[in-house]
């Protein structure tokens, strides 16, 4: 059988708890009794949480994503003969789907990435969406790379951000940078915003460093699902580049399968497989997390 390969990434959930949802454990559990609705329409396509498993792993719960897609179908057919439409009854939608596993150490979330599907903004804000709670996924990063950027003797020099419009304003990152940027966004009607901010070292007016409250606002757009986010630091009088985005930490597993996906329990265990070869990563991530709030 063919090999397929299938990219895991992690991500830790930010949940404001209220008085129906006190954890995100507790959100989950009320989506799998239908307290919650399990299906809304999110960025134009119906989607749905579906076959939650709680009892997979230790302190976790396992489950999918899926999008429902009703338009653009594909045609089939036979070499030489003329294609026909696929025929979807009403209510009916191409599925494709991301699996998942929450582990609740920590809140992070292992997500199996599938362009063809949700990216894991989606997700949030359907979770946000249908419990009406305030909830935000904010990547793991390679611990070095956020220790080096917190670090007090890293002056900042430069940061590069793009950002999309969020989906969901109330998510967007709570400081005044970030405030900031929605602004912007929201008065030019703009899908996008594409910031670059440093300092000319030859100006005599000069700080000769940006404030050390945009590192902070660096990290909390990742949260936001910027698709760069670039410090271009100082130590020591030697310059080097730190990017947020490639210093993700992720795991690509291979199954043996001939289908799009082999059978979910498959998908959970190379989820659960590649959580185990980042622990080390996982847990260098919050460790460096801690040292940074100090």
């Amino acid at each position: 059988m063919p090999q397929r390969s299938y990219k895991i990434e992690f991500f830790q959930l930010n949940l404001v708890p209220n008085q129906d949802v006190l954890s995100i454990r507790n959100l989950f559990e009320a989506l799998s009794n239908e307290i919650y609705d399990t299906s809304l329409e999110i960025g134009g396509f119906t989607r749905e949480v579906w076959g939650l498993v709680f009892d997979r792993y230790p302190m976790s719960v396992c489950g999918q994503f899926r999008k429902f897609r009703d338009t653009d179908i594909p045609e089939i057919g036979l070499p030489g003969e003329d294609a026909e439409e696929i025929e979807l009854e009403d209510g009916e939608g191409l599925i494709e789907k991301n699996f998942f596993i929450f582990y609740e150490e920590n809140n992070i979330l292992a997500w199996h990435r599938n362009n063809h599907s949700s990216g894991v903004n989606q997700f949030v804000n359907f979770l946000s969406s249908t419990a009406g709670i305030k909830l935000s996924a904010g990547p793991v990063l390679q611990s070095d790379a956020i220790a080096r950027l917190m670090s007090g003797d890293v002056e900042l020099k430069k940061i590069e951000i793009t950002l999309p419009r969020p989906t969901n304003p109330a998510l967007y990152p709570d400081d005044d940078f970030g405030s900031s940027i929605l602004g912007m966004m929201t008065d030019a009607d703009a899908d996008s915003l594409k910031i670059s901010m440093g300092v000319d070292l030859r100006r005599a007016d000069t700080e000769g460093r940006l404030t050390n409250r945009l590192k902070r606002t660096l990290r909390n757009v990742m949260r936001s699902g910027a698709t760069t986010a670039r410090a271009h630091v100082f130590e020591d009088g030697i310059e080097f580049p730190i990017d947020l985005v490639a210093d993700r930490v992720f795991s690509w597993q291979s199954v043996e399968t001939n289908s799009h996906f082999p059978p979910s329990f498959t998908m959970y265990g190379i989820i659960d497989t590649a959580k185990a070869e980042c622990q080390e990563a996982l847990d260098e991530y919050f460790g460096a997390m801690e040292d940074a709030l100090l």
